[in-house]
C-alpha cells in the first residue's frame, strides 16, 4: 500500500518545447523537447532512459533541479534531430524507481510529430542554369572516367574483402556459443574494475555477454532487445531458466540505470551466476553407442 502511494504521487511527463509546436521540421532539424519528473524527496528514482530512438538522435542534453515543499521536480532539455520523415513518435522515456527490493517502471507519454521531406519554405529557390560550355569539352569525359575507375577499383576490393573473410571464416570458425560467453565471462578484469569503483561497466559487460549468448544459441536479436522483450522470446522458445534471466538483467539494469550500487557479495557473485545461467541453457552433450 506504501509503495503504491509513492508511485501515485509521481509525475513523469514528455512534451515538445513550445516554440516548435507550430514550425514545420524537415529531416536534419534540430528540435527540443522537455522530460520531466515530479517526485517526494525520499523517492530514489533514476535518471531518464529509452530503449530506441531510432530514427531520432539526441545531440544535446542538459537538467536542472528544483526543491521546494517536500518535492523534487527534475527538468530535462534534449535536443534531437530526425532521420526519417512522415508521422513518427518519439517513444516514452523511462525512470526506474526502487523501493527497498522492490524495483518498478515508470514511463512518461508518446510524442508525436510529423517530418517533412520537401525543401522549407525560408530556402531561396534554384539557381538560374549556367551558360553552356563551348564544344569541345573534355571535362564530362574526364569525370565518366575517373567514376568509372573508381567503380572498378571499389568492386575489386569489394570482391577481395568478400574472398578474404570467406577465407577466415573457413580456417577460424567461431567457437560454440557456450564457450565463447564462458571465455568472455572469465576474462572480465573484475578485480580491477570494482577496486576503480567501475560497477556499471562491470555489469554492462555481464549483461552485453549474456545476450550475445542467447542471440546465437536461440537465434533471437538479443542484443538489441530488453529485458521484457528476451524474457518473452525465451518463454515463446520454452527455455526453463526464463525467470533467472529475468532476475538477473532486471538487477543488472537498476546499476546501469538507476545509480545502484549493490552489496560486495552480490557483486562479486554476479559474473558466476551468468556462468551458471549458460551452462544451465547449453545443449546435453550425447554420447555415441559404438
Amino acid at each position: 500500500m506504501i509503495l503504491l502511494l509513492l508511485i501515485a504521487q509521481i509525475e513523469v511527463a514528455s512534451e515538445l518545447k513550445r516554440e516548435y509546436l507550430n514550425k514545420t521540421l524537415t529531416i536534419g532539424d534540430p528540435f527540443e523537447i522537455i522530460v520531466t519528473a515530479k517526485y517526494p524527496q525520499s523517492t530514489d528514482l533514476s535518471e531518464p532512459f529509452v530503449d530506441s530512438l531510432e530514427p531520432f538522435l539526441i545531440i544535446e542534453q542538459n537538467s536542472q533541479s528544483v526543491e521546494e515543499q517536500g518535492l523534487v521536480k527534475n527538468t530535462y532539455n534534449i535536443k534531437m534531430v530526425p532521420f526519417g520523415t512522415g508521422e513518427l513518435r518519439i517513444p516514452a522515456f523511462k525512470f526506474l524507481h526502487r523501493m527497498g527490493d522492490v524495483i518498478d517502471t515508470l514511463s512518461s507519454n508518446e510524442i508525436s510529430l510529423k517530418i517533412a521531406s520537401v525543401m522549407a519554405d525560408d530556402m531561396e529557390d534554384i539557381n538560374d542554369i549556367k551558360k553552356a560550355v563551348e564544344f569541345p569539352n573534355f571535362l564530362p569525359l574526364i569525370i565518366a572516367g575517373i567514376v568509372i575507375a573508381v567503380l572498378v577499383l571499389s568492386y575489386l576490393a569489394y570482391r577481395y574483402i568478400g574472398k578474404l573473410r570467406r577465407m577466415r571464416a573457413v580456417a577460424k570458425p567461431l567457437p560454440p556459443p557456450w564457450a565463447e560467453a564462458i571465455a568472455a565471462l572469465e576474462g572480465i578484469p573484475m578485480e580491477d574494475w570494482l577496486a576503480r569503483g567501475f560497477f556499471k561497466r562491470y555489469y554492462y559487460a555481464i549483461s552485453e555477454t549474456l545476450k550475445r549468448y542467447l542471440e546465437r544459441r536461440f537465434a533471437f536479436s538479443a542484443a538489441e532487445q530488453t529485458t521484457t522483450e528476451i524474457v518473452t522470446n525465451l518463454k515463446k522458445l520454452k527455455i526453463p531458466q526464463h525467470q533467472e534471466f529475468n532476475e538477473f538483467f532486471t538487477r543488472a539494469d537498476v546499476v546501469k540505470y538507476a545509480k545502484y550500487i549493490p552489496p560486495d557479495d552480490e557483486i562479486r557473485v554476479a559474473v558466476q551466476i551468468a556462468k551458471d545461467l549458460v551452462m544451465k541453457t547449453k545443449p546435453e552433450e550425447t554420447v555415441e553407442n559404438d
